[in-house]
C-alpha cells in the first residue's frame, strides 16, 4: 500500500535547470558580441558574471528530500527538509506557505521553523524526481490551490 502523504527524494541536479542556464548564458554572450565592446570591457564583464553565478550556485541550499506531515497535522505544517548547505547536510523543519505549479516545475515556498526562522523558496524541475513522486506533488500544488482559493 503506497503512502498518502509525500515522502520524495530530491536529486540534487537537473537537466533542464542546465538548460536554462546555457540559454540565459548563451543570450548574454550574443548581446556582448554586439555591443562591440573593448577587451578590457568583455574581461571586466566576464569575472563579474562568473563571481555572481558561483556565489549563487553555492550560497543556495540544495533539497535533497521532502517529507510532507503526518496526516494527524494540518497540510502546511511539520514539513521536513533534508538540506545541503555549505556546512553539510541537516534535516530542516519548515511551514508550507505556498505551491505554484507549472508544467516542467514545482515552486515551494516554506517559512523555516528551524534551524533558524526564515523564508525559503525551492524549485523542483520534473527531472529531479520520478514519476509517481512528481504526480503526489502536483496533487499537492492542485490542492493546496484550491484551498486558498
Amino acid at each position: 500500500m503506497t503512502s498518502l502523504r509525500i515522502d520524495a527524494a530530491v536529486k540534487a541536479g537537473s537537466y533542464l535547470r542546465l538548460l536554462i542556464y546555457i540559454t540565459l548564458i548563451g543570450t548574454l554572450i550574443l548581446l556582448a558580441l554586439f555591443a562591440q565592446l573593448s577587451l578590457w570591457q568583455y574581461l571586466f564583464v566576464f569575472i563579474v558574471t562568473t563571481l555572481v553565478v558561483s556565489y549563487l550556485a553555492l550560497s543556495r541550499p540544495i533539497v535533497l528530500h521532502l517529507s510532507q506531515p503526518p496526516l494527524s497535522q494540518r497540510l502546511n505544517q511539520g514539513w521536513q527538509l533534508l538540506m545541503r548547505t555549505s556546512r553539510g547536510d541537516a534535516l530542516w523543519q519548515a511551514e508550507l506557505i505556498s505551491v505554484q505549479r507549472y508544467q516542467l516545475l514545482i515552486h515551494l515556498q516554506f517559512k523555516v521553523v528551524e534551524p533558524r526562522s526564515k523564508l525559503l523558496s525551492i524549485t523542483i524541475f520534473r527531472d529531479q524526481m520520478t514519476p509517481t513522486q512528481w504526480q503526489a506533488i502536483n496533487i499537492l500544488a492542485t490542492v493546496t490551490h484550491v484551498q486558498s482559493s
